[in-house]
């Protein structure tokens, strides 16, 4: 039976903030992923008032305790990359108490823990639509060792996280100097240099459209559902066993090159580029997966055209006048956006360096997903390690 002696309920170590953005003094809005970090958010905020937004401040934390049982996680972190921002209401904002007796840091380590989560998902079933309320995350307990032991297990975690944090920032830099590029070259022309011509997706593109045929075709799959995936950034991939109860959209194979694309809310940016999938990995339904047939404009160019700002305001203003429940495409909307194609020695040059550039982002994500692998190994040894009471 686990040793529970210096177990401590979070209750009474935090404390909730509930300081509103009245003024408008903060505007960098945030979110938490999934996977347990800040994020800039993805949301539309055109028109929407930020006053009732709560602003957060280094060393405070942001959780959602919604739909805890459906997504078998808590989106949850500690914010140390910004000294202010500003999060969604629907999100519960707090801090620890007392910083001589609870490192922050520390904290945030054991809500990274599968055990956490476990304990979560488990306490949000009987909640609305499986979510959490405030009491029952603060009744739940986690280890508190001495000050110092807290500091030497953050300071243990902090190396690999350092290293994540510096990949994702390269991508950044990576993504914006696609961007940049991307513009310099298309952008607004009253009419069109010469052999330059207009296009659509669906010239290069098809539907892919290829399914698992069997769950005996491979002993266990990779998932990827339309959540896990963020400006082409993967978070997780969900892997089931022959056997295991596979959620129902998991049909969808995918290829070297194929653009993913989800077909609900557009303006949540969950697409991404895939290369080099591994042969079992296998994406929801709820995507479109578009594979390149034509292949005198690569993949990447391709996926910049689908993801430039104007092009997803347009597809959003699409969805929204859909007859879905939720703003949904369809995939014709996606095959039949508007591009344009420049001269043979301009295309090649466009097709070279973007290909060069999501090549190293797709190098640094693999990295990425092998150190927070390794965390999830580190973090129980650590804190298995750090047994006592302080």
């Amino acid at each position: 039976m686990k040793e529970r002696a210096n177990y401590r309920r979070i209750g009474d170590y935090v404390e909730l903030v509930d300081d509103r953005n009245f003024e408008f003094k903060v505007d960098t809005l945030l979110g938490v992923s999934i996977n347990k970090y800040f994020m800039p958010s993805v949301a539309n905020i055109v028109g929407t008032d930020l006053s009732n937004y709560k602003i957060i401040k280094k060393h405070q934390f942001a959780c959602s305790l919604m739909q805890v049982s459906r997504d078998e996680k808590i989106p949850i972190d500690c914010l140390t990359d910004y000294d202010i921002a500003i999060v969604s209401p629907a999100y519960a904002v707090f801090k620890v108490s007392d910083t001589t007796k609870l490192l922050p840091q520390y904290l945030s380590l054991w809500f990274k823990r599968s055990e956490f989560d476990r304990e979560a998902s488990f306490l949000g079933v009987g909640g609305i639509r499986g979510s959490m309320t405030w009491d029952d995350f603060c009744n739940m307990e986690f280890p508190l060792p001495p000050i110092e032991r807290q500091k030497a297990t953050v300071k243990a975690y902090k190396t690999v996280a350092d290293r994540i944090t510096l990949k994702r920032k390269i991508n950044e830099k990576l993504e914006e100097m696609a961007g940049a590029y991307f513009q310099s070259i298309f952008r607004n022309y009253d009419e069109l240099p010469n052999k330059w011509s207009y296009a659509q997706v669906g010239d290069f593109c098809q539907e892919n459209i290829t399914n698992l045929s069997t769950l005996d075709e491979f002993e266990s799959i990779k998932y990827l559902d339309t959540g896990n995936i963020t400006k082409n950034h993967i978070e997780n991939f969900q892997t089931f066993n022959i056997g295991d109860d596979i959620p129902s959209r998991a049909k969808r194979k995918v290829f070297d090159g194929d653009i993913v694309y989800s077909t609900v809310r557009p303006n949540l940016r969950h697409y991404g580029l895939l290369k080099n999938p591994p042969d079992n990995m296998i994406v929801s339904t709820g995507f479109a997966v578009l594979h390149n047939t034509n292949k005198a404009v690569s993949n990447e160019l391709l996926y910049m055209w689908l993801t430039n700002e104007s092009i997803l305001e347009y597809l959003q203003s699409l969805a929204e006048n859909s007859v879905s429940t939720y703003p949904a495409l369809n995939v014709s909307d996606l095959l039949e956006v508007k591009i344009i194609i420049p001269d043979t020695i301009t295309l090649n040059k466009a097709n070279d360096l973007l290909r060069s550039v999501f090549t190293n982002i797709h190098y640094n994500n693999i990295e990425i997903r092998k150190l927070s692998s390794s965390i999830d190994v580190l973090l129980p040894r650590l804190l298995t390690k750090n047994k006592g009471t302080s």
